[in-house]
């Protein structure tokens, strides 16, 4: 009976002849990739277990000359918003059959430019990659197009390049922010923002400056403070600004790191939080509704965003025409969350 079982060693082929579907569909089920449907991936499991098959992973990544593994490089890792997008990449990746690379650029041009030469040398399936503040040069991502290594951008993206990439509705809803903070009363505005070169702080900015349009406000440009990217700058700049005597009534932040910084300055001042000034800060960061007062901020959905990245991601690596296809850019839909931080209606 052994020597039977050794001699009849059942397939792919096998599986897929007694189902009547191909062999890809069996591959994609095994390996639970979301475009099968659930009764399908039942199916295709119940018929390799009656044949005893199990694919062979190692084999299968040498003649493809590729590993079962997708890197993913991040900005920062030290953040609720990215470790909560790479929790959404892998409920993906994972039941897909692949492992993540994970690499942290923290901030650097050039660790990142290092980190992808290292992904390509690793024989990753696919790259996912959100940008770092410094990078402004994309040659290294042109190179990753140009060798058919598929390439999914999400949050800050180059938007110049012809890549698949999920991003939020960043000018949208910097508009509702600012509409709010009128609404409060508010209208001396100012924004404290990370570097503008960036995709997802230049849409905040267009929104900050469309709404000050449409709302009939003024625009002090000694409101307008940029490059802020650390807690420690944000409390320093806004020392300065409301030292001077024009000072705005409320400051709409492009994270929340920002907007931390940005209170704790008016608490050392003694100026009353919403009172005099309001705030909103944005990502919805852990800390946004433990502080004191609570921060209104805004929601970015990173599992979800993770999510659809690697959806991109599988579909470009399980597609071999991908390249010519038409390259998908999903937004995701945030939203305000309104806490005490600027809302007016709770102190009266």
């Amino acid at each position: 009976m052994m020597a039977d079982m050794e001699k009849k060693k059942n397939t792919i082929v096998d599986v897929a002849r007694k189902l009547n579907v191909s062999t890809s569909t069996v591959s994609r089920a095994l390996n639970g990739h979301h475009s099968i449907s659930e009764r399908t991936k039942l199916k295709v499991r119940k018929v390799a277990a009656e044949l005893n098959y199990s694919p062979n992973n190692v084999a299968a990544s040498l003649r493809r000359g590729k590993v079962n593994s997708i890197g993913v490089i991040l900005p920062r890792i030290n953040s609720t918003f990215m470790s909560n997008c790479i929790f959404g990449i892998e409920s993906v990746t994972y039941p897909a059959g692949y492992n993540l690379i994970i690499s942290c650029s923290n901030e650097d041009y050039k660790k990142e430019v290092q980190s992808i030469a290292a992904l390509k040398a690793s024989q990753v399936s696919g790259i996912i990659l959100s940008l770092s503040n410094e990078t402004k040069k994309t040659a290294h991502l042109s190179n990753i197009i140009s060798q058919n290594i598929p390439l999914v951008m999400f949050d800050r993206i180059a938007e110049l390049l012809n890549v698949d990439s999920v991003v939020n509705d960043d000018t949208k809803i910097t508009v509702q922010a600012i509409e709010h903070l009128h609404a409060m009363g508010f209208r001396k505005i100012a924004i404290f923002s990370s570097p503008t070169h960036i995709y997802v702080y230049k849409n905040r900015m267009k929104g900050y400056l469309e709404a000050l349009s449409s709302l009939g406000l003024t625009l002090n440009h000694n409101w307008i403070i940029e490059n802020i990217q650390t807690k420690e700058q944000a409390q320093h700049s806004a020392e300065i600004l409301f030292k001077a005597k024009d000072k705005p009534d409320a400051v709409f932040c492009t994270s929340d790191t920002i907007a931390l910084g940005v209170i704790q300055t008016l608490k050392k001042l003694g100026i009353q939080i919403p009172q005099e000034v309001g705030v909103i800060g944005y990502s919805n960061d852990t800390f946004s509704e433990l502080i004191q007062p609570t921060l209104t901020s805004i929601e970015q959905y990173p599992q979800e965003m993770g999510v659809n990245a690697a959806k991109l991601m599988l579909d470009i690596i399980g597609d071999k025409n991908w390249s010519m296809q038409v390259h998908k850019q999903i937004h995701i839909k945030p939203r305000l969350i309104i806490r005490d931080s600027s809302n007016r209606l709770l102190t009266e």
